[in-house]
């Protein structure tokens, strides 16, 4: 692997801490296949990972779906398309056809163009504070370590809660198996980081607001919070920039995607609508009296099933794809583009968005290292003719008549 990882040095190696088993040939029991690059047609429902540069999504065919490969948040989110696509098969109980969806993660607001691939030169933050460390911090988390780098870069990490059974099925750092249950969220996150080469502030606390901001903390805030008044106390806080994602509540919009970035300054009335108290609590009252929170309910109490009737739906690769998102908005801000304040997206629909108006371009470089995509294609390129060249220097010239020896 490129990305420096806790899980291994090797892709396979990185698929069995997840949970996976190798097999050297198709299972006759496969049901659903996700290709990568160009393979062989196969009888069995499959769909394609498809991306270049910035614009990633799926194709029905393996045919032409990977161009420049060399940017990890479209591998990211064309993954995270492709299995969503698997779970909507499963969750009708038949094959719903693979479909070709393109998005351009540089501008995913605008339509996607193939000719349109994005800059190869881009700046990304060095500094940044990471709010909420569950489903959606853990996923920024992810993105950033793929996302690599280099030189003197800070991640402030806070969360006050421990890693739970629920994590492992939830949370992309947490490994199955119960290694790190009873842990803190923000440590599980610190160890990612530190590994990738950021080094880590740890605050085990929750943010009421109290927290002086000083000229040394990151200028950008993630936040990935459940609930509207920590939202609200944060955006009056006073970080420069404040990126808050967001996902559906239910079994009916948890593919749902909302991402908000707010200038310091920014009037914030009505960022967030209140939910209707009538409304939240008949939801509630529906799960609870679903079969599978009755059992829940055996095991839990009933003060337990309330908070989980009340918490947001994560799934994975909703999360994945909404990381992947979050940072492409967040590089724009340090590159003096210009973001929606609002952005919105269906993950099972995701060439069809809504954003709001967009933010006043950003004048001022508030931190960051430039990311040169074509100056690390170069150098791979240069590493491995120098490899080729050392291999010829070691062993010797085989002469041959032929044309077309080698």
């Amino acid at each position: 692997m490129v990305a420096k990882l806790p899980v291994g040095k090797s892709v396979l190696a990185a698929a069995r801490w997840l949970g996976a088993r190798r097999a050297d040939a198709s299972s006759p029991r496969a049901t659903h296949r996700i290709c990568i690059g160009d393979v062989p047609a196969a009888a069995v429902w499959s769909v394609a990972c498809s991306w270049n540069r910035w614009l990633a999504g799926t194709r029905a065919f393996t045919d032409h779906a990977v161009g420049d490969s060399r940017l990890a948040l479209a591998g990211t989110f064309a993954g995270a398309l492709a299995v969503r696509q698997v779970f909507a098969c499963a969750v009708a109980g038949r094959n719903v056809l693979p479909r070709d969806e393109t998005v351009s993660l540089w501008s995913p607001w605008t339509e996607a163009k193939d000719e349109e691939t994005g800059p190869e030169r881009f700046d990304v933050p060095d500094k940044l504070w990471l709010l909420g460390l569950g489903h959606l911090g853990q996923a920024f988390v992810w993105n950033l370590c793929l996302l690599g780098g280099s030189g003197e870069r800070l991640a402030v990490l806070q969360d006050d809660q421990l890693v739970g059974e629920e994590n492992e099925a939830t949370s992309l750092l947490v490994s199955p198996g119960g290694r790190q249950l009873g842990r803190k969220k923000a440590r599980a996150a610190s160890a990612w980081l530190e590994a990738s080469g950021w080094r880590t502030d740890i605050i085990e606390r929750r943010h009421f607001g109290d927290i002086t901001l000083t000229k040394d903390d990151p200028p950008y805030l993630l936040s990935g919070l459940d609930k509207v008044e920590p939202r609200l106390v944060l955006a009056r806080h006073g970080f420069p920039y404040m990126i808050d994602a967001g996902i559906g509540h239910g079994p009916g919009d948890f593919e749902g995607i909302q991402i908000r970035t707010i200038a310091k300054g920014q009037a914030i009335d009505g960022l967030w609508g209140a939910p209707t108290p009538g409304a939240a609590a008949s939801r509630v009252e529906m799960l609870q009296d679903s079969p599978a929170y009755r059992e829940l309910e055996r095991h839990v109490g009933r003060c337990g099933t309330v908070e989980f009737a009340e918490a947001s739906v994560a799934v994975p690769f909703v999360g994945a794809a909404t990381g992947a998102l979050t940072l492409a908005h967040i590089i724009r801000l340090a590159s003096l583009e210009a973001v929606p304040r609002l952005f919105q997206m269906e993950l099972g629909a995701p060439q069809m968005v809504t954003s709001a108006a967009m933010l006043p371009l950003p004048n001022v470089n508030l931190g960051s290292h430039e990311c040169r995509l074509g100056a690390a294609r170069d150098s791979a390129s240069r590493d491995a003719k120098d490899e080729v060249k050392r291999r010829r220097s070691r062993r010797p010239a085989i002469h041959s008549g032929g044309e077309n020896s080698g």
